[in-house]
This record gives C-alpha cells, sequence and structure tokens, in this order.
C-alpha cells in the first residue's frame, strides 16, 4: 500500500505557496500558490486540494519570530490547526524562518528577478518546509 502524500504551505494573509509531496513522501514538489479573500476561502481551497489528492497529513510553516517568540502568525496557524484537526487532518507545524530569503537565493541563482516573483518565492517556500518535514 502506498503512503498518502503530505501537503505542505507557507502561508500568507492573501496568497500562499503549496506543495505535496510525492507518494513515498521523500520529495516535495511545488503545486501552486494560491490567492484567496480570506482564511475561509482559504481553508476551503485547501480541503478541495487534499479531497481531490488523498491527503491526510498537512504540514504549515510556523513563522515564529527571529527570537523564538509567537507573533500574529503564528496565532493564526494555531486556529487552522484546530480547524483541520476538527476535520480529523494530521497537522504540523514546521519552522519557517528564513525560508522566503532562501527562496530568493535560490531564484537569484537561477538569473530570476525576484520582484516579479513573489508568488515564486511562496511557492518555493512551501516546498523547502515541506522537505524540511520529510526529512526528519
Amino acid at each position: 500500500m502506498t503512503k498518502m502524500r503530505v501537503i505542505g504551505i507557507d502561508y500568507g494573509l492573501s496568497k500562499s505557496g503549496v506543495s505535496i509531496s510525492d507518494p513515498l513522501r521523500k520529495i516535495a514538489l511545488p503545486y501552486k500558490t494560491i490567492r484567496y479573500k480570506n482564511e475561509n476561502e482559504f481553508f476551503k481551497i485547501i480541503l478541495d486540494i487534499c479531497n481531490d489528492k488523498n491527503i491526510n497529513d498537512i504540514v504549515f510553516g510556523y513563522p515564529k519570530n527571529m527570537n523564538n517568540e509567537l507573533n500574529e502568525m503564528t496565532n493564526i496557524i494555531d486556529k487552522f490547526k484546530e480547524r483541520f484537526e476538527s476535520k480529523n487532518f494530521n497537522f504540523f507545524i514546521e519552522d519557517e524562518r528564513l525560508t522566503s530569503q532562501y527562496a530568493q537565493k535560490i531564484l537569484l541563482s537561477q538569473g530570476i528577478s525576484t520582484g516579479k516573483n513573489k508568488e515564486k518565492i511562496d511557492l518555493i517556500a512551501s516546498t523547502l518546509i515541506l522537505q524540511s518535514f520529510l526529512d526528519r
């Protein structure tokens, strides 16, 4: 029996990068950047993706401050944890500090401008978050 895929999310207030693992849960693959108007629309979009792709494990980037303190965004992620767990999903958090900066470096190393490619940064960041989870 094949293991179920895992979804990884770099959450933002209006757009998020989404990556999905391969069926063996070894490699994080960029999926897409999604846009939405509010948290409820985001929640529904992720539920739809999970149902479509047979996903039960969700990994969110957890944006703690550099001094390890929680903030407004970590509070939002904590609320998503409750919502997804109430729908019987396994919910995991992965430290996402510096993933966006690393994603920018990846793009720059490929000669891709980061100014007009914010969605690519989110997408790569979600892949880094998910790969970090899978590697552990």
